[in-house]
């Protein structure tokens, strides 16, 4: 598996989960309270079809993914509460903001961390076959013993062995 790969498994990831946790909080957090379950559920399968589309879509930047991923949750959110009146407030706004700025940041330090993590293990792995193929195996061959006839006569030594290459 590649880096360009993994890196976008890393930033559907992170997209999906951000926008789920900080977009429940900012809710709770302008509501006073937390949202149903099934509510939660519902952000959930959105969250992970944002981080899937993500995924799916390596090309797109961060930052439009992570606003995308904040307003599909806050709209998704705000549709099942039945609170319409208070589509955006501002303590919901600060917390979308802060969610969304902290994810940025979380997602540029991971994948920075990735491409050097991923560069150090390919140095190693070229490191370690230029290293092997260095080598050069010398076989010796173990001077042939000679077993007494009368072992050999009743079979309890046999002659039959692997063979030996000279």
């Amino acid at each position: 598996m590649n880096t360009p790969i993994r890196l976008s498994r890393l930033r559907g990831a992170v997209v999906g989960g951000t926008s789920a946790v900080t977009g429940v909080l900012a809710h709770a957090t302008a509501q006073g309270m937390l949202p149903e379950t099934s509510v939660l559920l519902m952000v959930g399968a959105a969250a992970v079809a944002v981080g899937i589309g993500v995924r799916a879509a390596p090309s797109v930047r961060a930052l439009p993914a992570l606003v995308a991923g904040q307003a599909l949750v806050h709209l998704l959110l705000v549709l099942t509460s039945g609170h319409h009146h208070d589509l955006f407030t501002a303590p919901m706004a600060v917390m979308h903001t802060a969610g969304t700025i902290a994810a940025l940041l979380l997602l540029c330090g991971a994948e920075i961390l990735v491409r050097a993590v991923s560069a150090l293990a390919v140095r190693a792995s070229s490191l370690r076959l230029r290293l092997r193929t260095g080598y050069a195996a010398v076989v010796v061959p173990a001077p042939p013993q000679a077993a007494p006839a009368a072992l050999v006569f009743l079979g309890a030594v046999g002659r039959r062995g692997p063979p030996f290459s000279v």
